[in-house]
C-alpha cells in the first residue's frame, strides 16, 4: 500500500484511487470526474492520486468559489498574467493567454503526460471558466481531474463530457463499516469497540470529514476513552464542540437561508410527519427540502421526516437558541390532535410537555417512565419517575428510577434504590419485578452463587411477610404471580450454579402455570433456551428462543426491555447450531432497528464473527473479535460471558503463534472471580486449557478431565467442545468418549465430527479424509486441516508413500491459508531446520525461499519447471515436518 493509501483518512478508498489513476493514465480518456457530497474526501483522494501517478507534466490547480462566480474566467485568473488589459473581455485572447501559459510551464522538461488541471469545487465555476475548461479538455491541451460537490449542480459541460465517457465519472460513496473501523483505529492508534464504530457510522453517515473531526477531538473532549487497550465512546452521541459545529455549518452553507431554516425546524422536532411539516413551510420550501440529500422521508403512513446523518440534527439543535427550540416544539405540541399513537411519538410529546411545564398526573408520569425504560430512553424515564409524588406510587417510581440508572450503567446506585422498595406494605407484583431487577444487578456486578441464592431467598421472605401481615393475600393472583417470579429466579440461580438435574422439568412446569404473565413466560422461555443449549440441544433451544421473540414482538412496547437478552440468546443458539450466517444477519438487522442497543448487539456480532474466523483458521481475526466482544459485554447482564470469550481469545492467540498474549489471557481466565455462570466459566477454562496445550504448558489429560467434569454435570455442549479440541490437537484417545457424547447432540458440524471420530476408531484413513474434507466445505477449515494432519500421521506410520504425498500437498495448500503453526503433533517428524537430511538442491531451494523468492523465480534460477520446484518443496516440507513456506523462513 502506498503512503497515500495508508493514511487513515483514505480508509476504504484504495480501489477507487487505483481506478482513478488508471483513468488518468489511459491515453483514450480526457480525465476523471470525482463526484461527492461535502466531506466525502474528494480532495484527499485527489491528493493520493497525484502521489501515485507521479505525473511527469505540470499539475495546475484552479478552484471555483462563490466570490468568483460573477467574474467571467475568474477561476483562470492565475494563468492570465500575460493578458493585456484591453483584451480582458475577449474570450479568444483569454484562450490564447491560457494556452501560452500551458506551453510555458510544459517546456520546463520533457514529459510523457499532458498538463493535469485539478479543478476543485467545480460546481462553483462561472460559466465562462466552465466553457474554457471544456474546450481545453476536448482539444487535448490538458487532462482534467474535476472535483464536484453534487452532480446536479455541476456545469453542463461536465455533464456532457461525462455522458460521452470523455471524463470518467467516479462517485465517492460514504465509508462502509469496514472503512469506518479502519479509519477509527488508524486515527486513535488502536482497536475500537465495534459498538462505538457502529455509533460513529450511524452518527456521521460514513462522512470521512465528520468522522475525522470526531476522532481527532473526541479524546480531549471526553467522548472517546481507552479501556483494556480498546477505544470506546462514553455516550451514544458525540459532544458538539464549536469546531464540529462550524464544520457541519460549513457543509450546509451552500443552501439558502430559507432552506436552512426548514432544516433547523426539522432538527428541532424530528422526526416530524411530512403532512405536519407541509403545514409549516411553503410549497417551494417543501419541494426543496424533499430533494435535499440530508433529508430522509420515511416510508410509513406518516412519512416521518428527519435529517441524515443524525449528527446534522444534533448540531442544529445544539446551536439553536433555547427559546426558538421551545417555541417550535410547543407549536407542534399544540397542533397534535389526536394524540400520537406510536411509543416514540408519545414519549416525545410527553418530553415536550414536561419542558413546557404542562401539568401531568402521577399515573401518566409513571406509565411514561415505564414505557421510556422499555424502549431504552432512560433519561426521560428518570425525569418522569422523579416527578411522581403520590405516596401510593412511591415503590413503583423507585423501581423505574432504579431501571433508568441501571440502563445508564449506574448499577450500585440502582441497587440502593431497589433495596428502598423493601417493605411488607408493597404490592406483591412490584416485589416480583423488583426481585428480577435486583437479581440481574447482582449478576452484572459479578455476585457469587451464594449471593444470588441469598438474593432470591430475600425476596421470597418478603412475600412471606406480606402474606403474614395480610391474611388471605397468599391466595390472590398477584401474590401467586409474584411467587412464580421468584421461582423463576431460583431456577435461574440453579442454572448459573450448574445444578441442572431436574431443572428442565421445573422450568417447563413454571412455563405451564396458568397464572403466568406474558413477562414471566418470556423469562421462562429465554432461560429454557439457554439451558437446552448447555444440555447439547441447541436445536430444541432455538424453538423456545424464537417463541420468546414472537411474544415480545406481539406485545408492542410492554416487553421490549427483554428483547436484547432474547436476541443474544437466539444468536448464541444459532451459533451453537452451526447456523452462523443466520446469526450474522440477525445481529445486523437488530443493530439497524435498535440503535440504543448498538454496543451490546455489536458485541454479540463480534462473538459470531470470531466463531466464523476461528473455524476458518483466521486465528488473529478471531482473537481480535473475541476481545472486542469481551470488552463490549463487560458491565452488562452478560458479564459472565466474558470468561468464555477470554478463553477463546487465548486459544486463538496460541494458534496464531502469539505465546505471550495467549499466556496472559490464560492467566486472566484463571483469576476471574468464581461467580456468574458455571457453564460459561468452565467453557473459558476449556479453551484456556487448550491454549496451554498448544503452548506446551498443559497435558492432553487436562482437557480430558474438564470434558469428564462437564459431562458429569450434564453440560453436554462443553463436553463435546473439550473433546473436539482434544481431537484437533491430535489426541485420538478420546474418540470413544466423543462418539458417546455426540449421541443426540444438536450442535453445528456434528455429522462431520461424528464421521471423523468413527473413522479414527476404525483406522479408516480414507473416511477420515472424507469427513475432514466435508468439514472444510462447511467452512470449518480448522477442523479440515487438523483432520487431514491426523490422517497424514496415520498414513506415515504405515509408509504409504503415494497417498502420503497427495495428502501432504493438500496440507501445504491449506497451511498457506492458515494463521499460525501446525497444532497437531506429527509423530516422529524431524524438527524444522534439520538441513542435514536435505539434498544439496533442496538446501538451495530452502535458501531461496528464505530470501523471499517465489516458485517461479526459483524455477528460473534453477532452470527447471515450476512443477519441479513444487515437487521439491513437498518433499522438503515432509522431511522438515512443516506445511508452509513461512515455516521455512522462520526455521
Amino acid at each position: 500500500m502506498s503512503g497515500g493509501e495508508s493514511k487513515p483518512s483514505l480508509a476504504g478508498r484504495s480501489d477507487l484511487i487505483r481506478e482513478v489513476c488508471a483513468a488518468l493514465e489511459d491515453t483514450s480518456s480526457f480525465g476523471a470526474l470525482l463526484v461527492g457530497d461535502a466531506g466525502m474526501g474528494k480532495t484527499a483522494v485527489a491528493g493520493a492520486v497525484l502521489e501515485q501517478t507521479r505525473w511527469t507534466a505540470p499539475v495546475l490547480r484552479i478552484a471555483g468559489g462563490s466570490t468568483l462566480r460573477g467574474t467571467p474566467f475568474g477561476a483562470f485568473a492565475p494563468f492570465l498574467h500575460s493578458l493585456a488589459v484591453t483584451d480582458a473581455g475577449s474570450p479568444v485572447a483569454i484562450l490564447r493567454a491560457v494556452l501560452a501559459h500551458l506551453a510555458e510551464v510544459r517546456s520546463v522538461r520533457a514529459q510523457q503526460h499532458l498538463p493535469l488541471l485539478v479543478v476543485d469545487d467545480a460546481q462553483e465555476l462561472d460559466d465562462s471558466s466552465s466553457a474554457l475548461l471544456a474546450q481545453l479538455v476536448s482539444a487535448r491541451r490538458v487532462k482534467a481531474l474535476v472535483l464536484v460537490r453534487e452532480s446536479s449542480t455541476a456545469p453542463t459541460e461536465f455533464h456532457q463530457l461525462s455522458a460521452d465517457n470523455l471524463l470518467v465519472r467516479f462517485d465517492l460513496a460514504p465509508l462502509d463499516l469496514e472503512a469506518v473501523t479502519a479509519m477509527s483505529a488508524g486515527v486513535l492508534g488502536g482497536p475500537v469497540l465495534s459498538g462505538t464504530v457502529h455509533t460513529l457510522m450511524r452518527q456521521t453517515g460514513g462522512n470521512p470529514r465528520l468522522l475525522g473531526m470526531i476522532l481527532v477531538h473526541g479524546v480531549g473532549e471526553g467522548y472517546l476513552e481507552q479501556s483494556n487497550g480498546i477505544w470506546r465512546s462514553t455516550s451514544d452521541r458525540p459532544s458538539i464542540s464549536p469546531r464540529l459545529g462550524d464544520l457541519v455549518r460549513s457543509q450546509l452553507r451552500p443552501r439558502s437561508d430559507a432552506a436552512l431554516a426548514v432544516l433547523e425546524l426539522i432538527a428541532l422536532v424530528e422526526p416530524i410527519a411530512l403532512e405536519t411539516l407541509a403545514d409549516r413551510v411553503d410549497d417551494e420550501g417543501l419541494r426543496r427540502v424533499q430533494n435535499d440529500p440530508v433529508v430522509v422521508v420515511g416510508q410509513g403512513p406518516e412519512h416521518l421526516v428527519s435529517l441524515h446523518p443524525p449528527l446534522y440534527g444534533s448540531v442544529l439543535r445544539h446551536q439553536s437558541p433555547a427559546a426558538r427550540s421551545m417555541a417550535a416544539r410547543l407549536e407542534l405540541l399544540d397542533a397534535q390532535v389526536p394524540a400520537p399513537q406510536s411509543p416514540a411519538a408519545l414519549l416525545r410529546t410527553m418530553s415536550w410537555g414536561l419542558d413546557r411545564g404542562r401539568s401531568v398526573d402521577d399515573a401518566t408520569l409513571l406509565s411514561t417512565a415505564v414505557l421510556a425504560n422499555e424502549v431504552g430512553n432512560h433519561d426521560l424515564a428518570l425525569r418522569a419517575a422523579r416527578a411522581v409524588s403520590t405516596s401510593g406510587l412511591r415503590g413503583s417510581a423507585l423501581l423505574e428510577l432504579a431501571r433508568s440508572h441501571a440502563g445508564r450503567g449506574h448499577c450500585e446506585y440502582a441497587q440502593d434504590l431497589v433495596d428502598g422498595i423493601l417493605g411488607p406494605g408493597e404490592d406483591p407484583q412490584l416485589i416480583g419485578r423488583a426481585a428480577h431487577l435486583s437479581f440481574h444487578l447482582k449478576l452484572t456486578q459479578g455476585a457469587s452463587h451464594r449471593d444470588l441464592r441469598q438474593e432470591t431467598a430475600r425476596w421470597t421472605a418478603l412475600l412471606d411477610q406480606i402474606e403474614e401481615s395480610s391474611p388471605g393475600a397468599g391466595a390472590t393472583d398477584d401474590h401467586a404471580r409474584a411467587r412464580l417470579d421468584c421461582a423463576i429466579l431460583e431456577c435461574h440461580a440453579r442454572f448459573l450454579e450448574g445444578r441442572l438435574d431436574g431443572l428442565e422439568e421445573e422450568v417447563l412446569g413454571l412455563l405451564a402455570d396458568p397464572r403466568r404473565t406474558a413477562e414471566s413466560r418470556v423469562r421462562c422461555l429465554i432461560l429454557l433456551a439457554e439451558l437446552l443449549a448447555t444440555l447439547g440441544r441447541s436445536g430444541d433451544g432455538l424453538a423456545h428462543s424464537s417463541q420468546a421473540l414472537d411474544l415480545i414482538e406481539g406485545a408492542g412496547a410492554s416487553l421490549l426491555a427483554h428483547r436484547d437478552l432474547a436476541i443474544s440468546r437466539q444468536v448464541l443458539l444459532l451459533t451453537s447450531s452451526g447456523r452462523l450466517r443466520e446469526a450474522v444477519e440477525l445481529v445486523r438487522a437488530e443493530i439497524r432497528a435498535s440503535p440504543r442497543s448498538i454496543v451490546y448487539l455489536a458485541a454479540w456480532g463480534d462473538f459470531v464473527d470470531g466463531a466464523i474466523a476461528l473455524r476458518a483458521a483466521r486465528n488473529r481475526e478471531a482473537r481480535d473479535r473475541f476481545l472486542l466482544a469481551a470488552e463490549g459485554l463487560r458491565g452488562t447482564v452478560d458479564t459472565p460471558v466474558v470468561a468464555l470469550l477470554l478463553g477463546m481469545s487465548a486459544y486463538a492467540c496460541a494458534l496464531a503463534d502469539e505465546p505471550e498474549q495467549a499466556a496472559g489471557l490464560v492467566g486472566e481466565v484463571a483469576q476471574l472471580p468464581a461467580g456468574g455462570s458455571r457453564s460459561l466459566r468452565l467453557g473459558g477454562q476449556i479453551f484456556a486449557t487448550a491454549a496451554s496445550a498448544v503452548l506446551g504448558n498443559a497435558a492432553p489429560a487436562d482437557l480430558i478431565e474438564l470434558a469428564a467434569a462437564a459431562e458429569q454435570d450434564r453440560m453436554t455442549d462443553l463436553a463435546v467442545t473439550a473433546r473436539r479440541l482434544s481431537l484437533l490437537l491430535g489426541d485420538t484417545s478420546i474418540v470413544d468418549d466423543l462418539l458417546r457424547t455426540l449421541a443426540g447432540f444438536q450442535g453445528g458440524g456434528v455429522r462431520s465430527l461424528a464421521d471423523f471420530a468413527d473413522a479414527v476408531e476404525n483406522r479408516d484413513t480414507e473416511s477420515m479424509v472424507a469427513a475432514a474434507t466435508q468439514a472444510g466445505r462447511d467452512g470449518d477449515t480448522a477442523f479440515e486441516y487438523a483432520g487431514l494432519a491426523l490422517a497424514l500421521r496415520s498414513l506415515e506410520t504405515r509408509a504409504l508413500g503415494r497417498q502420503t504425498r497427495a495428502l501432504q500437498r493438500r496440507l501445504v495448500l491449506l497451511g498457506e491459508e492458515r494463521e499460525g503453526s501446525d497444532p497437531v503433533p506429527r509423530g516422529d517428524a524431524p524438527t524444522p531446520g534439520a538441513n542435514t537430511q536435505l539434498t544439496p538442491t533442496e538446501r538451495k531451494i530452502v535458501a531461496l525461499v528464505r530470501e523471499g523468492h517465489s516458485n517461479r523465480e526459483i524455477a528460473e534460477d534453477r532452470d527447471v519447471s515450476v512443477r519441479t520446484v513444487e515437487g521439491h518443496l513437498y518433499r522438503i516440507f515432509a522431511k522438515l515436518g512443516v506445511t508452509r513456506r513461512a515455516d521455512l523462513r522462520e526455521s
